[in-house]
Order: C-alpha cells, then sequence, then structure tokens
C-alpha cells in the first residue's frame, strides 16, 4: 500500500513533536506538514505567533481537530489515501509502533 501519505501537526519546542519527525525522517516516512499546498506555512500549531494570519490559522485549526478528533494533545497524525483521500487512521501523541506499522505499509 504505496499510495499513502502521513499528514502532521506540530508545535514548537514539543518534545513529542520533534520525536515523532525525527522518527518518520529516520524512516524515509513521508509526510506532509504544510498547509494549503503553501510550502512556506507549516502545520505548526502556534497560538502565540506575532503573526496574526499564523495566529489565527492556529487557533481556527486547533477549534476544527478538538471538534472533529477530539484530540488534546500534539503531534496530531493522520494516515491518507493518495487515490480516494480516505483517513485511514489518525492518533495524536509519539506512538513510534503506530509509525513503524505504516512505515512498513507504505514499504
Amino acid at each position: 500500500m504505496s499510495n499513502i501519505h502521513a499528514v502532521i501537526y506540530t508545535k514548537p519546542h514539543c518534545m513529542p513533536c520533534k520525536m515523532t519527525t525525527k522518527l518518520m525522517d529516520s524512516l524515509g516516512l513521508h509526510y506532509e506538514n504544510t498547509y494549503y499546498g503553501n510550502s512556506e506555512q507549516t502545520n505548526s500549531i502556534e497560538l502565540d505567533s506575532h503573526n496574526e494570519v499564523k495566529r489565527t490559522w492556529s487557533e481556527k485549526k486547533v477549534e476544527k481537530l478538538k471538534a472533529k478528533y477530539n484530540i488534546t494533545s500534539l503531534p496530531f497524525i493522520k494516515i491518507i489515501d493518495d487515490e480516494t483521500e480516505e483517513e485511514l487512521e489518525f492518533w495524536s501523541g509519539f506512538r513510534p509502533e503506530k509509525i513503524k506499522k505504516w512505515n512498513s505499509e507504505m514499504g
């Protein structure tokens, strides 16, 4: 099942977020961490950003993630089927077993 990718939401100075991206990078697991196809804007949730656009996006994204997925912590990872755009799985927090499972599915 190689037609899948991960989408990751993080926040600055978040150790579980850093551990997640480091593991994904070391495994070569493809993930997307930008929004709206804008490579200049990351999925980093920055509620205290000095950039009003980034802060507003972050506030809205937190509300949506809490409402839709009932999450309370970051990182938040979704596994997406590229062909159907279906969400195959999602989780929050550093979950190395899930990262390794999906890495093997993608390999």
